[in-house]
């Protein structure tokens, strides 16, 4: 009685350490990064994303223009998976300020290479707003 007692006990020691040792679900938030300017102005966006076991997850994008812009700044996101055409999936425009942030939902299998492509039109006092595009990195 006291052996069965003894590799329960072992049994129960080994299920534990290997629930303790199984890899995450999910990664930490991660960023993907662009620029683009046009003459004296300018854009960075940011993509907040995580990879679970098998999505990519992004949940919040956020911008900062630089130079003297006014409060009608137009932003375009872009989610696209790199195929052969390249297919967008998930389009976001915003129209505000020099500086925003906005939690999205936008999620993709895992196995999809995806980028992220940034356009972005200058509220500015020329006869014609300037404007540029750039994309991400791939994940």
């Amino acid at each position: 009685m006291k052996i069965l007692r003894n590799a329960a006990f072992v049994a129960a020691l080994g299920l534990a350490a290997s629930m303790t040792v199984a890899p995450a679900m999910a990664s930490a938030d991660q960023y993907l990064i662009a620029r683009c300017a046009n003459g004296g102005y300018g854009i960075e966006v940011k993509v907040r994303y995580l990879t679970t076991g098998t999505q990519h997850v992004f949940n919040q994008v956020s911008w900062r223009i630089t130079g003297s812009v006014g409060g009608q700044n137009t932003i375009r996101f872009g989610f696209v998976q790199d195929a052969n055409p390249d297919q967008v999936f998930k389009v976001i425009n915003y129209t505000g300020g020099r500086t925003g942030t906005r939690n999205i939902s936008v999620s993709r299998p895992k196995a999809h290479q995806v980028f992220v492509k940034l356009g972005a039109r200058f509220d500015t006092s020329a006869s014609s707003d300037p404007g540029c595009t750039s994309q991400t990195r791939g994940i």
